[in-house]
């Protein structure tokens, strides 16, 4: 193999290590903001105790913080599996 096709190899590789950082290190964490921020949004006034007006969160956005969170939890249990049984199911 010639110098350029080894550099174009490290370079695919260090593209893919790089997306799969932004998308583990940044990805996930801006994805439980969203699911936080959506509980937030578009509240909803209810009947106020002794402290006065309360409010919840709306339908819609419960839903999307739900799926925020499922997805979050999801990559989680993923990365733990990999640890755990990572040789056993990739073979590496």
């Amino acid at each position: 193999m010639n110098i350029a096709a080894i550099a174009v190899k490290e370079l695919q590789a260090l593209w893919q290590i790089l997306v799969v950082g932004l998308v583990l290190g940044a990805g996930l964490p801006a994805l439980f903001a969203l699911g936080i921020r959506s509980l937030n949004s578009g509240r909803v006034a209810v009947a106020g105790g002794l402290d006065g007006e309360e409010t919840r969160a709306s339908t819609a956005g419960t839903i999307g913080a739900w799926l925020c969170f499922a997805v979050c939890i999801l990559a989680v249990a993923f990365g733990i599996v990999v640890i755990v049984w990572g040789k056993k199911l990739f073979g590496v």
